[in-house]
């Protein structure tokens, strides 16, 4: 079967090398031998380190799309409104699409997929969700039947990368970050990754096939990791904890109803993702038949996505005329700040009165917010003493007039770092 590759980077060159290298391989394991046909690349000219002296290059990419010899479009290049038309052209005319387009399945994961179906085409997009780990499989696939209630994620490995070496040194974000482009786990520009995007696009997509609820990426409860400071990298290890960018999804069956967020979380030792350090991303599911499913491994660099694009083309050689069906789509009310419940981390600059402490505390509870636990801890830069605040579960909503509330107090010179906050078991 013909396959035809648009883009030719990091995850492009791993998977071009594969299909050239190691065909019989792959011929094995689907059945048929994917043999690539075509790339398309911005520029043909350009050295590259995978031969492809037997491959036509090109710079358009429907070039490929429409070249005959090609049943199986691949696409690699990233970005949206390019990407977008390619896919579509190639659905439009029957051929199956691989792709590792993280926002193109976010924002038309649902409409290409039913495009797909409608044309006896196949879409597959396992590197979207979660590069090398199997998660789209096993919510697609494995956990057919279940009803899953909550999806817990670290997924993205740029701000997993950052944020463990901050805990490991004591360095600035910004100097983390430095390093993780150094190691080639961090693009020259990071914002997708630093402010949350990345994460919200791949939830979107795994409640998707966990619910069959389209939902919008601009509806997650989003905040990225920019404000994160190094001294509550070590408060938070103090307690026992760990900061993680953790992406949840929060379903319910009757009424039905959805909450997503991607916020910054201190996770408890115990937890699942507490120690997914570095590389390693993780993904918890939990359903009704099943239980607990735990998903863990390198979730990012161009080998770990090349391996579930490869897996893609291998199962869409297999399939033939069987294409994976969509899931069913049905609408759910996304729930609101008053039906949600998070606990939280806090930590204020406060007076060095007497009664600030007490009056901080007193404050929590007369908005509803339980206080359980509350830490003293010295000035850090200036005069002003330092508390930290453990608050037990409560609606976002109550939360956050609770710190409108703390921002009137006199007591209160500062509310330096709020984050969510998982709950031990």
């Amino acid at each position: 079967m013909g396959v035809g590759l648009i883009g030719l980077g990091t995850v492009g060159s791993v998977v071009a090398a594969r299909l050239i290298g190691s065909w019989e391989l792959l011929t094995t394991r689907a059945g048929a031998t994917p043999v690539l046909r075509r790339v398309a690349v911005r520029d043909p000219g350009k050295p590259r380190d995978v031969d492809l002296r037997s491959v036509p290059l090109c710079d358009d990419p429907f070039a490929v799309v429409d070249d005959p010899s090609v049943s199986i479009v691949v696409e690699v290049m990233g970005g949206m409104d390019a990407a977008a038309a390619a896919v579509e052209r190639a659905l439009q005319a029957g051929k199956t699409v691989v792709t590792a387009n993280k926002a193109l399945i976010a924002r038309a994961g649902p409409r290409l997929w039913t495009l797909a179906e409608s044309r006896g085409a196949g879409l597959w997009f396992e590197a979207a969700a979660g590069a090398g780990l199997p998660i789209v499989a096993v919510l697609r696939d494995s956990l057919r039947a279940d009803s899953v209630n909550s999806l817990d994620a670290v997924i993205n490995t740029t701000t997993n990368v950052v944020l463990t070496r901050m805990r490991n040194t004591g360095e600035r974000l910004d100097e983390a970050l430095l390093d993780a482009q150094r190691r080639g786990f961090a693009e020259a520009d990071p914002s997708s990754d630093l402010d949350g995007w990345d994460a919200a696009y791949k939830l979107v997509i795994l409640a998707w096939l966990a619910t069959g609820a389209p939902a919008a990426v601009d509806s997650v409860d989003r905040r990225g990791v920019r404000d994160i400071d190094r001294i509550d990298m070590a408060y938070t290890g103090q307690l026992g904890y760990s900061v993680k960018l953790l992406a949840h999804a929060e379903i319910r069956q009757q009424p039905g109803g959805l909450h997503l967020r991607v916020r910054p979380t201190a996770v408890p030792e115990g937890h699942p993702c507490f120690d997914a350090d570095d590389s390693d991303n993780a993904v918890i599911i939990t359903s009704d038949l099943a239980g607990t499913v735990v998903l863990r491994g390198v979730g990012g660099g161009g080998a770990s996505t090349a391996s579930a694009v490869l897996s893609d083309i291998v199962a869409a050689v297999r399939a033939r005329a069987r294409q994976p069906g969509p899931p069913h789509t049905q609408p759910r009310q996304l729930l609101s700040d008053e039906e949600v419940e998070v606990a939280g981390y806090l930590r204020l600059i406060v007076d060095d009165s007497a009664d600030a402490r007490a009056l901080v505390l007193q404050a929590l509870e007369d908005r509803g917010v339980p206080v359980i636990e509350a830490v003293d801890k010295p000035p850090l830069d200036g005069p002003f003493p330092q508390l930290i605040v453990l608050t037990g579960a409560a609606p976002r909503a109550v939360h956050d007039r609770a710190l409108e509330t703390l921002d009137t107090l006199s007591s209160v010179r500062q509310i330096a770092v709020s984050l969510d906050r998982v709950e031990p078991r």
